[in-house]
This record gives C-alpha cells, structure tokens and sequence, in this order.
C-alpha cells in the first residue's frame, strides 16, 4: 500500500466512512507497512563498566591500610593519619554502595571541526544511597517541597535496572551536536 492509499485510508478514517477495525483490516492485507514494535531497533549498550568500582574500593582498602600503620608509629604520625583513614573510609563507604547501583553512560559528539569531538562519561547514579539520604534529611533541606527532584530520584530507584534501562537520544541536524544518554 503505497503513501497515498494509507493516506486515504486515514481520511476516510477521520471522515467517518469506515471504522478502526476495518482500516486496521485494511493495514492487515498489507503487512509490509505495518510496524511490529516487537523488532523495534534496540540501542547498542554500552561497555560493561560495572566492575570498575573495585579501583576505588582498592585504592580506599589500601590508603585505610596506610593510615592505619601511620597511627601505629606514635607521635604527630596522627596528623596525617586521621584524614587519610577518614578519607579513604569515605571512598570504601561511597564505591561499595555503588557496586550495584545503575549506571549513566553520556555520549556527546560535538560536531565540531577542532578541540573536543566525542565526549564520553561513564559513571555510577548512586539512587540508593540518594534516596535514602532524602528519606532521612530531606526535611531539613529548604525548598526541597518546592521541587519534584526527590520523587523523581525516589520514583528512579525502582524502575531503572540493566534489564530496564532508559535510552535518550537527540540529534541537532546531520553535522550538529549527538547526544546519547543510556541509564542502567
């Protein structure tokens, strides 16, 4: 069925002349028009960077280590000891929440002829360990009831998964800017 019998078809759609069901009938005959969202395109996933928490984990295990045996030698040893065991305890903290947590993939291609071209961000969305920070602090946090951000991060927590993730993508033109998100 080319463009202008579908075309007619819908008029006489819009005109009332035939129903739904018939002009369904009539796209049947034709199946090579019909669109089976079932095949639809599924877009490439990006590389498994899910186990690249275990570099932060590391290095946080090993500065924890190294903090631990500067406060073994005594003196003003400490001084450099507590905020390497602080902050090395914040980085263990921080990966290992994330180990499981979706991840956003952002992939910009900029169009331009000189400096950056393709810009890649891979990195982990930490949802659970956001929502569980509004849960708990988001009644001290001024004109949050204001905004829809914490339903939003909430409502995400559940519902993006790497079997069910989100997949955005925008294009300016044949030379312009690309950009892909893909969350999960």
């Amino acid at each position: 069925m080319d463009d202008d019998k579908r075309m007619d078809l819908l008029n006489r759609l819009e005109a009332g002349e035939i129903d739904a069901e018939e002009a369904i009938q009539a796209l049947d005959k034709n199946p090579e028009h019909v669109v089976d969202q079932s095949e639809e395109a599924i877009p490439e996933r990006p590389p498994s960077w899910r186990a690249w928490w275990l570099i932060p984990f590391s290095l946080g295990i090993a500065g924890t280590a190294a903090g631990l045996g500067l406060s073994q030698l005594g003196g003003w040893w400490w001084v450099c000891a507590g905020p390497l065991l602080v902050s090395s305890l914040f980085v263990v903290i921080i990966s290992a929440t994330t180990s499981q947590s979706p991840w956003v993939h952002v992939r910009i291609r900029t169009g331009a002829d000189d400096g950056f071209r393709k810009i890649n961000l891979h990195l982990p969305l930490p949802l659970r360990l956001t929502a569980w920070g509004l849960r708990i602090f988001g009644g001290n946090i001024p004109g949050l009831d204001d905004t829809a951000v914490d339903e939003l991060i909430m409502s995400l927590e559940g519902d993006i998964t790497r079997e069910t993730p989100i997949h955005i993508e925008v294009h300016d033109g044949e030379d312009g800017e690309h950009v892909e998100v893909f969350m999960g």
